[in-house]
């Protein structure tokens, strides 16, 4: 019985454990954003600018760039941003006329529709720009070697 007892002591005490922690990561990653349904981490803020450029700055110093390239790196990084910014507000914007479409009395799916048409056609753009500013990066500033260099970092990524 000694034995039964410990292991059943045991499997509570792991038990709760993982109930805790279950617990705390649906705390931690629960439900947010604006409809508060679904688990959203509210990261779309002016944060992800910076978590972006972070991120960019990061890979980027592997490349051990000189002062020319430096430089060009801060333009097109300053470019990034802007472009970060302005999705943000595209965003906020697209948010605030869903939610006021939505809460209409009345409200007409068919405009609901048009408007999540409406950005997904411009998403290929958006992206298309950012795209462009790396291969303009890539093409034009970098050597030989630090193309190599991003060619094993994106290899790395997809494993």
């Amino acid at each position: 019985m000694k034995k039964r007892k410990k292991y059943v002591i045991v499997g509570t005490v792991i038990l709760s454990l993982l109930v805790l922690t279950g617990l705390g990561f649906t705390a931690a990653c629960g439900p947010h954003g604006r409809w508060h349904k679904g688990y959203h981490h509210g990261f779309h803020s002016e944060d992800v600018a910076d978590f972006i450029l972070w991120k960019m700055d990061k890979h980027v110093k592997e490349l051990n760039l000189n002062d020319t390239q430096n430089q060009e790196y801060e333009q097109i990084k300053e470019q990034v941003k802007v472009s970060i910014k302005d999705a943000i507000e595209r965003r906020r914007e697209f948010h605030r006329m869903m939610h006021e479409e939505i809460n209409k009395e009345y409200p007409n799916l068919n405009n609901v529709a048009n408007l999540a048409r409406e950005r997904l056609q411009k998403m290929p753009d958006i992206i298309g720009k950012n795209l462009d500013l790396f291969m303009d990066f890539y093409n034009r500033v970098l050597t030989d070697e630090q193309r190599t260099k991003v060619i094993e970092m994106i290899r790395s990524r997809f494993g």
